[in-house]
């Protein structure tokens, strides 16, 4: 087993699934003990027994479906009362990919409630403790689809929009607390997730697919650096700085109040 720094307790969303058991394994050797969170009990079971086989910090684990508004008040009310909490990872993400006119009021709420809702209730159940201990980390497991409008993803794309907009502002009241909020933007990642949500990962171009492993490696890198911004398959960093930048003049130049001139002719 490792010896390494405790590093207080991960709560970890999304185990059931390949990138948030394999966020979670790097967590546990970096000394922090565990809850892990998922769906299916057998899995988190059968994780957390491989966990507990190989690393010498605690593992526990919380079935709870995050589409499940009882499910998630139980987790809510299990944080809030956990002071040994030190980091939240929402990992766990739900899509159907189809023709906005299609998807089903299921899917519909299923997917804002797992990407959108249960992350803002997470937050807000461990940030009071961060916050009073004068430490913490957030990190949101967004995706590049938050950045690009494609028809097809449109509820799935808005709701990873709604989770880096969120972290941005949170990331600006937060940071003179000591707590970190890091926002992930993976690539498409070669796991189940596409075929649960209808669309053949297989059907995307091979160059622009990342390995699971290779997603997970740079999130942890990231995490040890403590970065704000987590851009896996991204060489030049300063796109963000611009496309940011840009963003900023955007705002600025409508804060004037005046009527745009082609408003203004007969």
């Amino acid at each position: 087993m490792a010896d390494t720094k405790k590093m207080g307790t991960a709560v970890v969303t999304g185990c059931t699934g390949a990138i948030g058991a394999g966020y979670a394994r790097g967590l546990a050797e970096r000394g922090y003990d565990l809850l892990l969170v998922g769906r299916s009990r057998a899995a988190l079971d059968l994780l957390a027994a491989r966990l507990r086989r190989t690393q010498s910090g605690s593992v526990r684990t919380a079935t709870c479906d995050l589409a499940d508004a009882d499910d998630l008040e139980h987790l809510v009310a299990l944080l809030e009362k956990d002071s040994a909490l030190t980091l939240l990872a929402n990992i766990a993400s739900a899509a159907t990919f189809s023709a906005f006119s299609a998807l089903s009021a299921t899917a519909l709420r299923d997917t804002v409630m797992v990407n959108c809702t249960a992350p803002t209730r997470l937050i807000r159940a461990v940030s009071p403790g961060f916050i009073a201990r004068g430490h913490g980390t957030i990190v949101n497991f967004a995706s590049i689809l938050a950045f690009r409008v494609w028809p097809e993803f449109n509820v799935h794309a808005a709701s990873k929009a709604f989770l880096v907009s969120l972290s941005e502002a949170l990331r600006a009241e937060l940071v003179r607390h000591g707590v970190l909020v890091q926002v992930v933007v993976p690539p498409p990642t070669d796991t189940t997730f596409w075929k649960n949500a209808g669309l053949d990962v297989a059907s995307l171009p091979r160059p622009a697919v990342m390995a699971r492993n290779d997603l997970i490696r740079a999130a942890l890198a990231g995490l040890d650096r403590r970065e704000d911004w987590v851009f896996p398959s991204l060489a030049d960093v300063t796109l963000l700085d611009r496309y940011r930048r840009a963003r900023d003049e955007l705002v600025l130049r409508t804060m004037s109040g005046a009527l745009a001139t082609r408003y203004t002719a007969d």
